[in-house]
């Protein structure tokens, strides 16, 4: 939908924040395209080609991790970009050509940073001895997966967004009524446009941290209690 709106809209795909939209809108799609693929045929057909070639189990946990972050950095950047938006001084900061460089920065990132995903994910043997399974090494490797999804995933990117969008809330609000007096038409149209990509970031910040909660939440629990023995009826 946000691809859809930022290319049609040229009012809108005017602002470099409209770049970071449309980068994790494309990012999302991929990921849940590829998800929704692999499930399927596991479910379906009962394929899973994870589980018979060591390179897929790889590199699928890689994709996924990757592609699950990338466009979660995207949004952050969007709200970063909002907040120098409604600070007075840094609206040079917010520009396509600092947008560009950014989305590709944090490609390069995250490709570099989710390398030990293909590292440490490979087909191991379930403890019965008879099942094939894609997972993450035993061991050290385990508990830092845990923790690292917790920080990154889970707590710092839903913390960061929410941080920057309610700075970017509180001068808006405040700058609002003296802006509404002094700017003339042409600028206050354009204001207009700003304050409505601004509530777009805002509803997609709470629809992010409310679906990270449930993944935070079970993150933390299971790094504390990996190493506990579980009945069937726990988790």
């Amino acid at each position: 939908l946000n691809i859809i709106v930022f290319s049609i809209s040229k009012k809108l795909r005017s602002s470099p924040c409209s770049l970071y939209f449309i980068f994790a809108s494309i990012g999302y799609v991929i990921y849940l395209n590829i998800v929704a693929l692999l499930r399927y045929l596991q479910i379906s057909f009962n394929i899973d080609p994870s589980i018979q070639w060591s390179w897929f189990c790889k590199l699928r946990y890689y994709a996924i991790g990757f592609l699950l972050m990338l466009p979660r950095s995207y949004m952050l950047l969007a709200a970063i970009d909002r907040y120098l938006m409604s600070k007075s001084g840094q609206h040079r900061f917010s520009s396509y050509r600092v947008a560009l460089k950014m989305i590709l920065l944090t490609f390069f990132f995250w490709m570099i940073m989710c390398v030990h995903l293909i590292i440490y994910f490979d087909i191991q043997i379930s403890s019965t001895g008879t099942n094939r399974i894609c997972m993450n090494s035993p061991g050290s490797y385990s508990i830092f997966l845990s923790f690292y999804s917790l920080l990154i995933n889970g707590l710092s990117m839903p913390l960061l967004m929410t941080i920057f969008g309610l700075l970017t809330l509180r001068n808006t609000q405040q700058h609002r009524n003296q802006i509404h007096n002094t700017m003339t038409l042409i600028l206050r149209r354009r204001k207009k446009q700003e304050w409505l990509i601004l509530r777009m970031l805002l509803i997609q910040i709470i629809v992010n941290v409310i679906l990270s909660l449930p993944v935070t939440i079970y993150l933390f629990y299971a790094g504390l209690t990996q190493y506990y023995k579980k009945s069937m009826f726990r988790i």
